[in-house]
């Protein structure tokens, strides 16, 4: 008895073996899903970088440029001055006084501290400047650092006359190394220098750092051609001293930033800071560092740009991670869905033998039913449209026997007011004037349903058609209609289009004839038809009152209106009738507008040519 039932257990054992193919492809499943994953979650995370990284670069560029530019205006401000000094000797304290109040920098330029000259003298010079200076009745001019030198460069003028600027004047610029070099360039050079980071006079707090921007002065503002002509013609500079932090603070002011820099002089060669962000971020603490070198007045100056942290930065990397995670989840999900099947698989083989004949079964009644569904999904769709037309022919009915009772109601108010107006009082004729005007309006609403049951039965009978003269033919009509307004139509020639010629009439009426009720309010009104460059999109363009764009999804339903009644007539059935139009056509139609500056409506045909 053994022997005899072993044999048959054999081909269970044989139909099991391929079984493990399901566990092996469920293996696969899950390292190609989950590479998968992996991969679309890298290539999106690159992309968000690139994306981080192009917007940083941007911004460092927007920072650098607005820097620059606040540089310009302290040197046109500055060359200002200067040029009040080269047309006259020496200008008076109280004139220089006046001109720099009427600059106004404590409010145009804040991180100016004062706007002033320094004259260029020799040892000899400065004992005539002195004794200048005291007969004016200025009093006893100072010069510090004291010493004597071959060549001075005093502050006599600085305004405004704050305390901080009254203790500056005297100060002997020329004397220090950073400032000389900066007023030599700009002398030899006949062109406004900056200094290097330097601690302004003004300044107590020994931290707090600035700049000088020098604008070299000669007589008549015109410079020789040579560099010992101009250190024996310059009568001195007129300059401005900067504080740094304030000068970025101000520069940086109209725009919100979350780049973080610091700014280095390194025109000799070293590293000297100018200004940096308390909060700047150093190494890795930043996801993107950048580096900028510019020319600035004679000096060299580098940027150092950090960003943020990685998820400030980039913040479209933490949905990344919860995709990659919810992916991963999935990938497992799908792992175990398919291991689960191939366990299934492998009993369903055991059971083979013994359930052959219910399996062919159920596949039958399985294609039964897929073909009972079949059958089915087509009798809806069948029966949806049967439902569709009998609802068009509904409308249609409705809207054409609304029109009788209507008819009545209007004759039978025309005879009340025919025959019995002497008998109602003003406010029985009122009330009968808003009953016909009711009827009327009904009248046209069903005439609106008229039209756009109209377009959903009418065949389609396509030709050939010629855009641009049924244009002009349509604007010829209502030019004719109101031949009193000045509109400027501008009709591309040669558009043609294979349409159905009364529904494209009809389309272009509407169009045409709206772009012409909405521009009754300008005095150069203008309308265009034409067509944009992909050869296919036509368009209808006008100056007129325009729209609210935010409101465009109204503008195609039936009876909707973005405009009073009584200002622009209509039913607002006419962008709803020139919709339906484009549709049967295969077509699409946008509008874009802005209130009081009109609208640009572009549609598609199509059609098979």
């Amino acid at each position: 008895m053994p022997s005899a039932t072993r044999p048959p257990a054999a081909p269970d054992t044989l139909r099991a073996t391929p079984g493990f193919a399901g566990f092996v492809l469920a293996v696969l499943v899950l390292i190609a899903t989950v590479a998968l994953v992996v991969t679309a979650w890298h290539a999106a995370r690159e992309n968000e970088l690139r994306s981080a990284q192009a917007e940083f670069h941007a911004s460092t560029e927007e920072i650098v440029e607005l820097l620059q530019q606040r540089l310009v205006n302290y040197e046109l401000t500055i060359r200002g001055g200067a040029a009040l000094f080269a047309s006259v000797a020496r200008p008076s304290p109280s004139e220089w006084q006046a001109y720099v109040d009427g600059l106004s920098l404590a409010q145009r330029f804040p991180a100016m501290t004062g706007l002033g000259y320094a004259a260029y003298v020799s040892r000899y010079g400065m004992q005539q400047l002195q004794i200048d200076t005291r007969d004016a009745g200025r009093g006893l001019l100072t010069i510090w650092p004291r010493g004597e030198r071959e060549r001075y460069g005093p502050i006599l003028y600085l305004e405004p006359r704050t305390a901080e600027n009254l203790s500056a004047v005297g100060f002997d610029m020329y004397s220090e190394p950073a400032r000389r070099a900066a007023m030599v360039a700009a002398m030899h050079e006949a062109m406004p220098r900056m200094s290097s980071r330097v601690k302004l006079v003004q300044d107590l707090d020994p931290k707090a750092g600035g700049f000088l921007l020098y604008v070299p002065v000669f007589p008549g503002g015109i410079a020789p051609s040579t560099v010992v002509q101009r250190e024996s013609a310059i009568t001195g500079w007129v300059y401005a001293p900067i504080r740094a932090k304030r000068f970025v603070e101000v520069a940086l002011a109209p725009i919100k930033r979350s780049v973080t820099f610091r700014l280095f002089d390194v025109t000799e060669g070293g590293r000297e800071l100018v200004y940096g962000d308390p909060n700047y971020r150093e190494g890795d603490a930043a996801a993107f560092h950048e580096t900028t070198t510019v020319r600035a007045y004679g000096r060299q100056w580098r940027f150092d740009f950090a960003s943020g942290p990685l998820d400030d930065a980039v913040p479209g990397l933490a949905p990344l991670r919860t995709a990659l995670i919810v992916g991963l989840l999935s990938s497992l999900l799908l792992f175990g869905i398919v291991w689960s099947l191939a366990h299934t698989e492998l009993r369903a083989q055991r059971l083979a033998a013994r359930m052959s004949l219910a399996a062919r079964r159920s596949e039958a009644r399985v294609v039964a039913l897929n073909r009972s569904l079949e059958a089915r999904v087509e009798t809806r769709t069948r029966e949806l449209s049967e439902a569709n037309r009998e609802l068009e022919t509904f409308a249609y009915s409705v809207s054409h026997d609304l029109r009788a009772p209507l008819r009545a109601i209007e004759g039978f108010s025309r005879v009340l007011d025919d025959r019995y107006a002497p008998v109602l009082d003003d406010t029985g004729r009122g009330y009968l004037e808003r009953v016909r005007n009711a009827a009327a309006r009904m009248s046209e609403l069903i005439e609106g349903l008229l039209k756009l049951s109209r377009v959903a039965r009418g065949d389609l009978v396509p030709e050939r058609l010629d855009l641009s003269r049924m244009a002009g033919e349509i604007i010829a009509d209502l030019r004719t209609a109101e031949p009193h307004r000045p509109v400027t139509v501008d009709i591309a020639p040669t558009l043609v289009a294979t349409a159905d010629p009364a529904m494209v009439r009809s389309l272009l009426l509407n169009l045409l004839g709206n772009a012409w009720k909405f521009t009754r309010d300008r005095e150069q009104a203008f309308i265009a038809f034409g067509q944009h460059d992909d050869g296919e999109t036509f368009y209808v363009q006008d100056n007129g009152i325009g729209f609210d764009q935010a409101y465009v999804d109204k503008l195609f339903r039936p009876f909707q209106r973005l405009h009073d009644d009584a200002q622009f007539a209509g039913e607002g059935i006419g962008l709803a009738t020139v919709k339906r139009i484009v549709e049967r056509h295969g077509g699409t139609i946008t509008a874009t507008g802005e209130a009081g500056k009109g609208a640009v409506f572009a549609f598609t045909l199509r059609l098979p040519t």
